[in-house]
This record gives C-alpha cells, structure tokens and sequence, in this order.
C-alpha cells in the first residue's frame, strides 16, 4: 500500500508540487488575514493599586491606607468586584471591572483627584510658566 502510494506520487510529480504550493500560498493568504490578537484575552478588565507604608505593620497599613483606598475607589464606575491584602508595609487592591470596560477607561478611573491636581501643579504648571517667561 505504502509503495503503490510512493509510485503514485513520483509519477505525478507536478501534481503534488501544485498541491504543495497552493497550500502554501493559501496559508500565507490564511496569516495575512489573521487579526493582531491571535489568542484573545478572555479575562476581565483588572486593575491594581499598590501602595507602600515602608516600615508600618500589616494592621496599620490596612487602617491607614487600605481602607481609606477602598472607600474612595468603591464609586469608580463599572466596577464588579474589589479585592484586597494587606501585608507588611505593602497595600495591594485589585479592582477588577464590568465585562466589556476598556483598559484605558479602568486605569483612569483609579487616578485620584489629588494625583490629578499634583500633575497640574508640579508639571502643568511650571511648564505654562516656562513658556510664558520664553516668549517675554
């Protein structure tokens, strides 16, 4: 069988060679036509905040920065679920988000107000100034 199929195939040589190469154009067709994301990301929108305490135990750190944390960032919205540890010297709060929530919408929800106002203040701010005092 195995030699009968051998025989086949060297007497029509430009057969398999049609047949080789249109597979081979079909799969280089078949690549080109593939999206970026072969392997699709199926897992929620996930988002951490890590906080360091440096020196300060797991208590401390849970009462000082955890909580006060989680009650800020409980009204982001599209939010499903919030976890989160404590550990020494270490605050870590794992927020993760409604099915379908775009990463950037997510991670800019969690910037706080304060953090906002202290870009525009130390890097807005002085770079207007800069600009101000060029052109004078």
């Amino acid at each position: 069988m195995i030699s009968g199929l051998v025989s086949f195939c060297l007497r029509r040589r430009w057969l398999l060679v049609s047949i080789f190469l249109g597979l081979f154009i079909f799969g280089i067709y078949s690549a080109s036509q593939l999206s970026i994301d072969a392997y699709p990301d199926i897992s929620d929108t996930t988002v951490q905040v890590l906080t360091q305490y440096p020196g300060h135990a797991a208590e401390e750190v849970e009462t000082q920065i955890t909580i006060p944390l989680e009650r800020e960032l409980n009204g982001v919205p599209n939010l499903k679920i919030m976890r989160s540890k404590s550990t020494f010297a270490l605050s870590i709060i794992q927020m993760v988000f409604q099915e379908g929530t775009e990463d950037y919408f997510a991670r800019q929800r969690v910037r706080s107000p304060r953090e906002l106002r202290d870009i525009n203040n130390w890097v807005v701010f002085p770079a207007f100034k800069q600009v101000a005092v060029d052109r004078a």
